[in-house]
């Protein structure tokens, strides 16, 4: 009996990391119905997947980047949809079951980069704010595409971070993941931006020019699908598209706006404290030169200082990018920054526990225990989503006869369509 406790102290972070998971599990499977929402993002998606499992057209691009822009993401979310509904024979369950394996993918992903940036004390506590964040669990429960915007830019974040270090053939991981986000989501515009601005800490040696070629290559695969879409249907204007949208919503730079958008810069730092420490407010932006100031007195060296500059690069990129942008903007658009903000008060935690101060030590540890037990509260007290309520209409229609017609982005209506083929009322879908 003690050699099994001697061995679970001694291995008290993997033992820590394990129950983390299973929390992480529980978070997203739970209720995994009764709780799911299948609103218009879903719908379209569900669509797209039957006209790839039954129609058998294959897109070559993915949703419209922003509004009526006529500027398109890559297809690649499609496909992975398409699995899903695939192994689920079409039902809409697909959904919430993808975004909860997605959420276990992020797990893992926040749980390796802070293991290999830092080790596997941090790792653990950067999983547990990550784990225990009902913005986290809201966010990671809902199927969407930003679903996969935090976990690639962490990867990317880490590869650039291994580039910048002195290995380079990381470019490769790195065009990997900056490939995959164009077919996210349009702000993975960001990356090329903060790529560009940490060319000066590329190493220099002819091995970088190898693996830079090789990296261009592989990222410009992941854009041949939409050029070739461009090309088939004969749009001339399909460049032009992309300059006018940027001319409408581009008013400059302003130190004003700036301002204006500092809130919006460190909105996912305060996401995840908001409960249920919401007086925080404006005042999160404190954590980045603490957590700057602590590292640096740790670790004073090169690495430390890139480490520091790529993490205000994914800061300060996004800020002024948009500072410069007078559209709508929403949270998930500075999601880059979602693993980061953990990973950082994942170290600042494990500083603290180090400390040899053991009444500062105490302090921390119910600052974060109060924090899981009001998060686990309001994660108790989800309602029921949409998709219940929508199958429930839907059922009740078929039961009167009453049939659905197709819109676009109505839920009721795909799951009509699902009843009917499950039911054999109408031959698979054609278009």
């Amino acid at each position: 009996m003690n050699e099994i406790r001697n061995k679970i102290v001694s291995h008290k972070y993997f033992v820590g990391i394990v129950i983390l998971f299973l929390f992480q599990i529980f978070f997203r499977f739970y209720h995994l119905i009764q709780w799911a929402s299948f609103d218009w993002d879903q719908t379209n998606h569900a669509w797209a997947a039957i006209r790839i499992l039954t129609a058998h057209k294959y897109p070559l691009v993915g949703m419209m980047a922003k509004g009526n822009s006529g500027m398109f993401i890559g297809p690649l979310y499609y496909y992975l949809v398409a699995i899903f509904y695939f192994l689920t024979n079409l039902n809409p369950i697909a959904s919430p079951i993808l975004a909860a394996c997605t959420g276990l993918v992020c797990f893992y992903v926040v749980y390796n980069v802070s293991k290999r940036i830092f080790d596997e004390h941090v790792a653990f506590y950067s999983c547990f704010v990550y784990t225990f964040s009902i913005y986290v669990i809201h966010y990671e429960r809902s199927q969407e595409l930003t679903n996969f915007l935090a976990p690639l830019s962490f990867l990317a974040f880490y590869f650039l971070y291994r580039v910048i270090t002195g290995q380079p053939r990381y470019l490769i991981h790195l065009a990997l993941s900056v490939g995959l986000l164009f077919h996210i989501h349009f702000t993975a515009i960001f990356f090329p931006i903060i790529i560009f601005f940490s060319l000066p800490l590329f190493p220099k040696k002819k091995e970088t020019w190898k693996y830079f070629g090789i990296s261009l290559l592989i990222f410009f695969i992941f854009l041949i699908p939409p050029m070739v879409y461009y090309v088939q249907i004969h749009d001339p204007n399909a460049t032009g598209k992309y300059a006018l949208y940027f001319s409408e919503y581009y008013h400059g730079l302003h130190f004003t706006r700036i301002l204006q958008l500092t809130h919006d810069a460190f909105i996912e730092f305060y996401a995840i404290l908001q409960t249920p420490y919401r007086f925080i407010g404006d005042a999160v932006w404190i954590f980045v030169p603490i957590f700057s100031i602590v590292y640096f007195r740790k670790s004073p060296s090169k690495n430390s200082l890139k480490l520091l500059y790529l993490i205000g690069l994914w800061i300060a990129i996004p800020w002024l990018v948009f500072a410069t942008y007078r559209g709508e903007l929403t949270d998930y658009y500075f999601s880059v920054q979602l693993y980061i903000a953990a990973m950082m008060f994942g170290y600042l935690t494990n500083r603290i526990i180090e400390n040899k101060y053991i009444l500062i030590r105490i302090l921390i540890c119910v600052f974060w225990l109060y924090f899981a037990y009001a998060n686990v509260v309001e994660f108790s007290q989800y309602q029921i989503g949409s998709l219940v309520r929508n199958t429930s209409n839907v059922e009740k229609a078929v039961q009167e006869s009453k049939p659905i017609q197709f819109t676009e982005g109505d839920p009721e209506s795909y799951i009509y369509y699902y009843f009917m083929v499950t039911q054999k009322h109408i031959a698979p879908y054609r278009m």
